[in-house]
């Protein structure tokens, strides 16, 4: 016996290329062999992912699965009929017209009867029987009607033609509504014994693509000027899926496991080496153009709510909370389960849903590489103490309200450190300046020795103590030759690197200026040529 069942999508996974779905539906069964048929669903699963579970208070035995692929005669559309229907009346609308225009044609060629009768009155006026006035009179009524006639005839034409394009776009739609090709989806065909009457829950499993999501943040640094600044991260899932199958009331959960990377380990095949044969030149032709898929990247808005007026003064207004997704970590994957109920379309529009808020206490300082810009930068040095792993993804970055710009997470354990750049602090001047090159001239004619000497200059503008971190370098010699050494650096860099990279950490109060200097020289053969030397 065949008992169709009808199943509702209630929890999904997504992964970052596809998601696991599970539907579930009832049937009352009766003893003896059924065929248990789940239709609906979407083309983008994989059938060779379907599962197929159930319970109930009827004992069942299931024997087999089996997918296979169905056209369904599809149901009575809406917009045929509505087609259909306005079709008809602009048939009923062209016929009327065209009922008009005949009318009108008949009584043009009336008045051109009536224009053959004037030569009698023609002949009435050489008699004598009528005069100039009635003949004048006549004239002046043909020419009216003609011109009325005509003018009905031209607005008719218009307004059949109107109505006839708009006849043939509607009929052309229609003829591609009926000429489609039946719609198509699996259906999972569940063959089962039931040893006993009863009520049985069928629950279905699969793999679907066409789904995925990605991290996305929201970073904001408030109170910035005080001791207690904090950073509030909001972390972000940003879910789409196409399968054509919306994902209404569903529990929801996000994983970062790639269940379609091929378990098998690649096999190492023999590596050849051997010799060049040239090959005959041949005209190559253009090869075409990538097309790039544009990620559609949305920005979350924060929306304020506004206080009543009222004669008393009105309550503290209280916060909208927000319901956070759980985190479980199981090897190297982590998956968020969703709070709530969730609905994704199954068109394609993304939908966020929030996994997490944390509020993370920050090392604010300003970093400044004057050697290639003139700004400072805000930086804020953080520990991930959010007790998950927060995931590589694009962040949005705000100072109170107001928003910096975009940047990018990278991977961060919990527990790890990251630094985040929250903009350029104008109230913090920077200046580098080339103030010496001397070239040495009491050394061999052989040799040649170039001195150089930088001055940093920084002013702290704002009305509280910052602490700047300048980084700056001289070059690094890549010949034996070639000598390079650093002869002053006053104060002494707190770091140097094997690159030569120089870096300072100043503390600034309100309106206090400092200045860096240093010096270096290079030395080289006077005949060997040098490049890299320009600043």
């Amino acid at each position: 016996m065949e008992i169709p069942v009808e199943t509702t999508v209630n929890s999904v996974v997504v992964y970052p290329d596809r998601a696991r779905v599970t539907c579930t539906g009832r049937a009352e069964l009766a003893e003896g062999s059924h065929l248990i048929i789940v239709g609906e669903l979407p083309l983008a699963m994989e059938p060779e992912s379907v599962r197929a579970a159930g319970s109930g208070t009827a004992r069942v035995r299931l024997r087999s699965v089996d997918v296979q692929r169905r056209h369904y005669a599809a149901a009575p559309d809406a917009n045929v009929t509505a087609l259909e229907e306005r079709i008809n009346q602009l048939q009923m609308e062209l016929a009327a017209l065209t009922d008009r225009q005949a009318i009108r044609q008949a009584s043009v060629e009336h008045l051109d009867g009536l224009r053959e009768a004037t030569r009698e009155y023609a002949r009435g006026l050489a008699r004598g029987r009528s005069t100039i006035e009635d003949q004048a009179s006549l004239m002046r009524f043909f020419e009216e009607e003609y011109a009325r006639l005509h003018g009905d005839l031209r607005e008719l034409g218009e307004a059949q033609r109107t109505l006839g394009d708009e006849l043939a776009k509607l009929q052309a739609e229609l003829n591609q509504i009926r000429s489609a090709r039946p719609r198509q989806r699996y259906e999972a065909r569940m063959e089962i014994e039931a040893l006993s009457v009863g009520e049985f829950e069928v629950e279905v499993n699969y793999v679907v693509g066409r789904a995925g999501w990605r991290p996305l943040y929201d970073m904001r640094l408030r109170d910035a000027g005080a001791a207690g600044a904090v950073v509030a991260v909001s972390s972000l899932a940003e879910i789409t899926q196409d399968t054509g199958q919306d994902w209404t009331g569903v529990q929801l959960a996000v994983s970062t496991a790639r269940p379609a990377l091929n378990q098998r380990v690649p096999e190492l095949k023999p590596w050849y080496v051997d010799v060049l044969q040239p090959t005959p030149r041949m005209h190559r032709a253009q090869p075409m153009a990538k097309s790039a898929r544009m990620d559609a990247l949305e920005m979350a808005a924060d929306e304020e709510a506004m206080p009543m007026m009222a004669v008393m003064s009105p309550p503290p207004a209280v916060a909208a909370e927000v319901e956070v997704a759980t985190v479980r970590e199981s090897g190297t994957a982590v998956t968020f389960r969703v709070a709530g109920d969730v609905n994704i379309p199954g068109d394609g529009t993304p939908k966020k849903t929030t996994l997490g808020q944390y509020d993370l206490v920050p090392k604010l300082d300003f970093l400044s590489v004057p050697r290639h810009t003139d700004a400072v930068y805000r930086r804020a040095k953080l520990t991930n103490a959010t007790g998950a792993p927060l995931l590589a993804g694009p962040i949005s970055v705000y100072v109170e309200d107001e928003f910096i710009g975009q940047n990018r997470l990278e991977y961060t354990p919990n527990g790890g450190e990251m630094e985040l750049v929250l903009g350029v602090e104008e109230r913090i001047t920077v200046k580098r300046e080339l103030v010496r090159r001397e070239v040495d001239k009491r050394l061999l004619r052989d040799q040649r020795q170039i001195l150089y000497g930088y001055e940093i200059k920084l002013e702290n503008l704002l009305a509280s103590k910052v602490t700047v971190t300048v980084e700056d370098q001289y070059p690094v010699s890549r010949h034996d030759q070639i000598k390079v050494r650093l002869d002053r650096a006053v104060p002494t860099p707190g770091e140097q690197s094997e690159l030569h990279i120089l870096k300072w950490q100043l503390d600034l109060g309100p309106g206090e200026k400092k200045t860096i200097q240093y010096d270096y020289q290079v030395e080289h053969p006077r005949g060997l040529p040098v490049t890299g030397l320009l600043d």
